[in-house]
């Protein structure tokens, strides 16, 4: 009785860890690369409007506004800030991603 089970539990155990077979393999590259693929392009948009233009993000949504006009806005994989100088009457943007903190931007 017991050897039944042994022998069930091992058979189990067995397909539990068998490798990943090559078709599953294909599929789990291709969606990352495309995942990939969308996130640079929605990035490159992002960053040349909010660097070359001097506009808002696109593709981003805005998650914390500041008293003085600032708001920092998070997209796929990154972050744009727009700071907004009352002074000046100067508004910037930086891109960065997610943990890299304000002073590191690209």
């Amino acid at each position: 009785m017991k050897s039944k089970r042994l022998k069930l539990a091992r058979k189990e155990e067995q397909k539990r860890n068998k490798a990943m077979s090559p078709k599953m393999r294909k599929i789990i590259t291709v969606v990352c690369i495309v995942i990939l693929g969308i996130a640079a392009a929605l990035f490159s948009v992002d960053l040349l409007r909010a660097k070359k233009n001097n506009q808002p993000p696109l593709f981003c949504y805005p998650v914390i506004e500041y008293d003085n006009g600032s708001v920092d806005y998070c997209g796929l994989f990154y972050k744009v800030w727009k700071d907004y100088d009352p002074f000046e009457d100067e508004t910037r943007y930086y891109v960065g991603f997610w943990f890299v903190p304000k002073n590191f931007n690209i």
